[in-house]
C-alpha cells in the first residue's frame, strides 16, 4: 500500500524507522507510511553558520486559536507570519504571542493545498528571516525551530535528506513533535542562516487503530514554494 495523508491541525501530528529513512524516502515514500499534520546553486556547508543566532531563533513565534489549538509561525516580513494553513480555522480568531504579549492576528492569505498561510499582527522589532534561494546539499545540517506541545520554544538539528518528487516537500531527520506546524526548518546559506522550508509534520505509520511516530522525519514546505506564495500575495496586495 502507499499512501501520503495529509492530517489535521496544529497540536496534532507527522511521518519512517531511521534505518529505512534513505531507502524509502527515495522511493517518495513507498509504502504505508503517513504524513499526520501537526497543529540552483548547491547550499554552502552549515558549518560555516553553526547553531542559529538569536535572530535567526527570535523570528519564530508562537500561534494560538480561540479555540485552544497550538502551533508556530514564522516571521517573514514586517508584521507578518508565515504559519500552516491547517493550523488557521476562519471561523476562530488567531492570535500570536510576540515578546510575551498575546496580539490579535488577521488572515491574510491562505493557500490549503500548500499548507500555508500568512498573518498580520504587529511583529515589533524582531527581524524576519530571509527566505532560503539555492537548493539544499545532501545531508546537509537544518534546525527545525518551533513550539513543541505547546511549551517552550526548542531547536533540533538534523540533516537533509530527500525533496520529494509529487510535492516538492522538504523530507529530513530533525525530529519535531506536535505544536510545531508552523515553525521553521532552517538552514546555513553563504554563511547566514535563513528559511529552508516550514515545518508541517512529522513521519508516522499505522499500527492497529493509532499511528506510531518514526523518529527523526520531519517534513517541511521547501522555500520556493513559501516564496511562490508570498509572490502571489504581494502581487493581489499591488
Amino acid at each position: 500500500m502507499s499512501a501520503v495523508f495529509s492530517g489535521e491541525a496544529c497540536n496534532r501530528l507527522q511521518p519512517y524507522p531511521e534505518e529505512q529513512v534513505d531507502r524509502k524516502m527515495k522511493k517518495t515514500l513507498a509504502g504505508a507510511v503517513w504524513l499526520i499534520l501537526i497543529g540552483g546553486q548547491s547550499l554552502q556547508a552549515s558549518e560555516q553558520c553553526g547553531w542559529p543566532n538569536s535572530v535567526a531563533l527570535d523570528s519564530v513565534v508562537r500561534v494560538t486559536s480561540e479555540d485552544g489549538s497550538h502551533a508556530s509561525g514564522v516571521v517573514v516580513g514586517d508584521d507578518r507570519v508565515l504559519t500552516a494553513a491547517h493550523a488557521i480555522d476562519e471561523d476562530f480568531k488567531s492570535f500570536v504571542r510576540i515578546n510575551d504579549h498575546l496580539r490579535s492576528a488577521r488572515i491574510v492569505m491562505i493557500d490549503r493545498a500548500k499548507d500555508l498561510a500568512i498573518l498580520a499582527v504587529r511583529t515589533g522589532a524582531i527581524q524576519p528571516i530571509p527566505l532560503g534561494k539555492e537548493n539544499l546539499d545532501a545531508s546537509a545540517t537544518v534546525w527545525a525551530v518551533g513550539f513543541p506541545r505547546a511549551e517552550s520554544k526548542t531547536t533540533s538539528s538534523g540533516s537533509f535528506k530527500v525533496k520529494a518528487e509529487n510535492d516538492g516537500a522538504l523530507h529530513t531527520t530533525a525530529p519535531i513533535d506536535s505544536g510545531q506546524s508552523g515553525g521553521g526548518l532552517i538552514s546555513c546559506e553563504r554563511g547566514r542562516h535563513v528559511l529552508a522550508g516550514m515545518l508541517r509534520g512529522f513521519a508516522a505509520y499505522v499500527n492497529g487503530d493509532h499511528y506510531v511516530k518514526i523518529k527523526n522525519h520531519s517534513v517541511s514546505v521547501a522555500s520556493v514554494d513559501i516564496r511562490n506564495f508570498l509572490t502571489g500575495w504581494e502581487n493581489r496586495s499591488n
